[in-house]
């Protein structure tokens, strides 16, 4: 079945297109492992090298972001109308149901939440503080 689609259209978006996720990862560590090899002595060289791992790390971005938009967990937030932008920085395989949980509580629960959380740490802290000035007049 042809597609009724301009043959040039579909290479231009093949062609924008995000690469392939396993490709950029590799190419973004390329990049990164050469920066830290190059002398300091070879400026332009690692201002390249700089910039191109720069480019890479958008580019494994937006593979994430296209692997993500293709999962079943990136069509059901879309089938519900949620953005998937907020998992943008996260990748594939770290706990997206838990974030995906996240996201649908109320901002008012998320409020208290950290705010217990804030008040164990504080708590600690104290304790710790506690305990030092304790040791330290016993000593």
């Amino acid at each position: 079945m042809p597609s009724d689609r301009d043959p040039d259209l579909l290479l231009i978006e093949r062609m924008l297109a995000p690469p392939p996720l396993d490709d950029a990862r590799s190419s973004l560590d390329y990049w990164r492992r050469r920066t830290k090899s190059l002398p300091l002595y070879r400026r332009a060289a690692r201002r390249e090298a700089k910039d191109l791992a720069t480019r890479w790390e958008e580019r494994v971005r937006a593979a994430e972001q296209a692997r993500l938009e293709s999962s079943p967990v990136g069509k059901l937030l879309t089938a519900l109308g949620l953005p998937t932008r907020w998992l943008r920085r996260v990748s594939i395989g770290k706990q997206p149901l838990f974030l995906l949980a996240w996201a649908l509580v109320p901002l008012r629960l998320k409020l208290v939440a950290c705010g217990l959380v804030a008040l164990g740490l504080i708590l600690v802290v104290g304790g710790v503080a506690a305990v030092v000035v304790v040791i330290d007049q016993l000593a």
